[in-house]
């Protein structure tokens, strides 16, 4: 293990990442080592004393209303992911002495953004402004957080622009991942919606979990469900006056100890899902009130995503065979990690609100990730970049994220293990 932590450390040292110092610093941090599958080690900062003590910068962020009106006449769009660029940023002396960490082989600095810093999106929205403001002003690039979206009322007019961002991207020493990128596309997913050559339309994947929930099989799932739309009722205008059949079926099961599934009960269902599906919030970026409500169960993930007190988006999926061995705050954990990277684009850059009912996970999250168990130390590092604050509430408070628990898509998606 130190062989390998030292040959990382020798890596970063040649790209410009980190150099060593041996000067003395106000702030020392300490250093969380991950392995990877190929069995080499990831080593990321834990800034999260630092990071109560800088003060962001706050630089605004357009809406998606802002930028979505440059695409009107737009027939041809691809889509460059930026996400892991902040290596693209340097810091200044009095910056990288901040971020100093101590090892078995000397005292470190970073010499570029590390990951974490609470800072580094306002830092690097601003700086990526800077570095495309010619095309943002006469090209109409998209620009919002970590995605950059390049277009063209003919193909002629997009790959001229394509190339362009391209260019510069290579000048500027920006770097795009890959496998997240789209190409070319005559539609592509941004913030929520589709952007197509036809207009801007609203995103499937927001409600997909909800179309496909299947029907309740006993009491509890039942329960769980009305429990959601009771919740719901509040956004929804008649959603409590369409489940009626489904709280007469439950009333009768505790009367008479029956369960009997009907046509009635199937049509129910179904104007339930399509009445929450045709009635969601589109996301504002720009909102104050973002809130990610997590709840898991013995084998499920569940999450919606509520902005200005309105439901936005749905999010569920199985657990793995692995991931049900977990431990409950682990699952817990788990769900957030989910969570953010499912409603990625709408929850990265911005001060994001996390209601949980397990109360262990609030204490747990606040503390150093070097404390925390190596499982727990990899699902905390995946939730760093994201300014998130966690608080327990009562399971009553979650009834969505814990409907979508224990009804939920039948596909497993086991992203973290």
């Amino acid at each position: 293990m130190q062989d390998r932590f030292k040959a990382e450390l020798s890596r970063l040292e040649t790209l410009g990442v980190i150099e060593k110092i041996s000067k003395p610093t106000e702030w020392v941090n300490s250093i969380v080592t991950v392995e990877k599958p190929d069995g080499s080690l990831r080593l990321c900062l834990d800034p999260r004393n630092l990071n109560k003590c800088i003060k962001r910068p706050h630089h605004p962020i357009p809406t998606f209303d802002d930028v979505a009106i440059k695409y009107a006449n737009s027939k041809k769009f691809s889509k460059l992911d930026a996400r892991h660029g902040y290596w693209s940023m340097e810091l200044d002396d009095e910056s990288a002495n901040l971020t100093a960490f101590n090892t078995a082989f000397g005292r470190f600095r970073f010499r570029r953004y590390p990951f974490g810093l609470n800072c580094a999106q306002d830092d690097f929205q601003r700086k990526m402004e800077e570095i495309f403001a010619e095309l943002i002003e006469t090209a109409g690039l998209g620009l919002l957080i970590d995605d950059i979206v390049v277009h063209g009322a003919t193909d002629e007019e997009h790959d001229s622009n394509l190339e362009k961002t391209l260019q510069v991207a290579l000048e500027k020493g920006v770097c795009f991942n890959r496998e997240k990128c789209i190409f070319g596309k005559t539609e592509i997913p941004y913030f929520g919606h589709i952007l197509t050559s036809e207009g801007i339309k609203p995103d499937p994947n927001k409600i997909l979990t909800i179309r496909q929930m299947p029907k309740p099989k006993g009491p509890e799932e039942l329960q769980s469900l009305l429990g959601m739309v009771n919740y719901l009722g509040k956004y929804i205008p008649n959603l409590s006056t369409l489940n009626h059949p489904l709280r007469t079926l439950l009333e009768e099961h505790r009367t008479d100890g029956s369960f009997q599934w009907t046509s009635e009960h199937n049509k129910a269902f179904a104007n339930v899902k399509n009445s929450i599906c045709e009635n969601l919030k589109y996301f504002n970026p720009t909102s104050e009130d973002v809130v990610l409500k997590v709840d898991t169960s013995q084998h499920v993930l569940g999450a919606t995503l509520t902005c200005d007190g309105g439901i936005c988006a749905f999010a569920s999926r199985s657990l793995s065979s692995a991931e049900q061995k977990y431990s409950q705050i682990e699952k817990e954990a788990l769900a957030i990690a989910f969570a953010c990277k499912h409603f990625h684009q709408c929850v990265y850059g911005q001060p994001v609100k996390v209601l949980s009912n397990h109360k262990p996970l609030e204490s747990i999250l606040s503390r150093g990730i070097s404390v925390a168990p190596p499982r727990l130390q990899r699902l905390m590092l995946q939730i760093q970049p994201y300014n998130l604050s966690v608080k327990h509430v009562p399971g009553t408070s979650v009834p969505v994220a814990d409907a979508l628990s224990r009804l939920p898509l039948p596909e497993t998606d086991a992203e973290f293990e």
